[in-house]
């Protein structure tokens, strides 16, 4: 009897996956994403720079319907900047959560 007790304990925990690893120190990055517009419309083109805490740099262009995407940003408090020919530079700050995408819609000025 025990022993069978024994091999379903065994069977159990090996179809669980039973993970003995230590979670990992490094955050796992983010993603920031939005859509820039001026007063007419989206702003294509527009030059998108992230800097986070560790002062890495991330950079992206915004498409044709003002779309932009960037990948790969660590976790944690991030400024950013957008800026294009004409518009007013715009600066932003907020924060990056591990595995997720935090969006940030921008309305540019006339310069």
């Amino acid at each position: 009897m025990f022993r069978s007790i024994g091999l379903i304990v065994i069977a159990v925990v090996l179809a669980t996956g039973c993970n003995t690893n230590p979670p990992s120190s490094t955050p796992k990055p983010g993603t920031l994403q939005g859509v820039v517009t001026g007063p007419s419309g989206p702003v294509a083109g527009a030059s998108v720079t992230v800097t986070p805490t560790d002062n890495s740099y991330h950079a992206g262009t915004t498409d044709a319907s003002g779309f932009y995407q960037i990948t790969g940003i660590p976790s944690g408090a991030i400024v950013y900047t957008v800026s294009s020919p004409g518009f007013q530079t715009y600066t932003g700050s907020t924060t990056i959560n591990p595995d997720a995408t935090t969006v940030q819609n921008v309305g540019l000025s006339n310069g």
